[in-house]
């Protein structure tokens, strides 16, 4: 039996965080638009289909009001009330709909809503558990709530109903790098199967989606955060990512990779090959990086701690496990307690009002003094 997930206060667990919500927040709206329109095309749409429709364009329009250069308030909060309630209206008509669930919660997040989104997020989970991006959706939220023990399961099976995104696996990946002290003190997975496990979520991420550099490129640093790495293999990759994306790369990126690549073949005990590559760099804002490397260099007296080994390619044997783990039958328990915790709540339209906030986003907000 796990202990009960403590809210971690510190300054670092907010940033790491925030970098996590980031990675992934507008991916998962667009990717679920797409599915949503392609499930429709084709196919003869049914009056509530339409009605769906017509919502989704009441709310394209509503964000595309943020690009106004003054945008009014009084006619944001207006559309704001007319969108809410929009939604309120067709799921009163179709409280199983999980598409309309999603969508809404969807927008409550965007909008800063986050507790009263989850609400639908749970609901769509209980007419159907197998939608990879509510499981998504709930473990975003419970990372949100400084939960993250309590999130894992919920990513994990996000990847298991749908292995086929690359972004279930790229954030994932993330997701145990920012989080795996956490991990392993828990006792859910030790500190070498994190990294085992993060690795392999970056790989097959890096596999699927192969002509993204992002997805790429961090697969490849993947190996410098993974004790057991096959260097040979790192470099491989690092030497593949310059070849496959030369002609987009930028001078500081092309020296970025060499230092990586440089950093790769001091650990095969390639010095002398090192150093050349180290000396072909210019970028500025490399020198600090390209003369620590250099120093190594110098100190490294001996390297007989490096193996090099040709190794048949294996399965860490690590994703598989955590998927089928005891642990995760917290999962059900975790779900339960949030479905009795957060329970729809229906949003006071009359008392609806919207704000922007100093990046230009627009914010909902009910004030409760009107």
């Amino acid at each position: 039996m796990l202990e009960k997930t403590h809210h971690i206060k510190d300054h670092s667990y907010v940033i790491r965080k925030i970098i996590f919500q980031r990675s992934f927040k507008f991916y998962f709206f667009s990717h679920f638009l797409f599915m949503f329109f392609n499930a429709s095309e084709g196919i003869e749409s049914s009056l509530a289909e339409r009605k769906l429709l017509k919502i989704i364009e009441l709310e394209k329009k509503f964000f595309h009001s943020n690009l106004t250069i003054q945008p009014n308030k009084k006619e944001l909060s207006r559309k704001a009330q007319d969108l809410v309630g929009a939604y309120d209206a067709y799921l009163a008509e179709n409280p199983s709909d999980t598409n309309a669930l999603i969508l809404y919660g969807k927008f409550l997040n965007k909008v800063g809503q986050e507790s009263h989104a989850i609400g639908f997020f749970l609901r769509a989970d209980e007419l159907n558990p197998k939608i990879a991006v509510v499981k998504q959706q709930i473990g975003n939220f419970l990372v949100e709530d400084n939960k993250p023990l309590d999130a894992l399961p919920f990513f994990s099976s996000a990847i298991e109903i749908d292995p086929t995104v690359p972004e279930y696996h790229f954030h994932m990946g993330n997701f145990l790098h920012l989080f795996s002290q956490e991990i392993s003190n828990s006792g859910i997975l030790g500190k070498k199967s994190v990294e085992s496990f993060a690795h392999d979520c970056f790989r097959q991420a890096a596999k699927l989606k192969s002509n993204s550099f992002e997805f790429r490129l961090r697969f490849a640093q993947s190996f410098f955060d993974f004790a057991d790495a096959d260097y040979a293999l790192a470099l491989k990759e690092w030497e593949n990512l310059k070849i496959d994306f030369k002609p987009s790369l930028s001078k500081s990126e092309l020296d970025y990779i060499k230092l990586c690549k440089a950093r790769i073949m001091l650990e095969l005990n390639q010095k002398d090959k090192a150093t050349a590559l180290i000396n072909e760099v210019s970028t500025r804002s490399l020198v600090n990086s390209k003369n620590v490397l250099l120093k190594l260099i110098k100190e490294k007296l001996k390297s007989d701690k490096v193996h090099i080994e040709e190794k048949n390619p294996k399965k860490t044997g690590f994703f598989k496990p955590l998927l089928q783990d005891p642990h995760l039958a917290r999962l059900k328990k975790v779900t339960e307690k949030l479905r009795e915790e957060n329970l729809i709540k229906q949003l006071d339209i009359d008392k609806i009002q919207v704000l922007q906030d100093t990046n230009g986003h627009l914010k909902l907000i009910v004030n409760q003094h009107q």
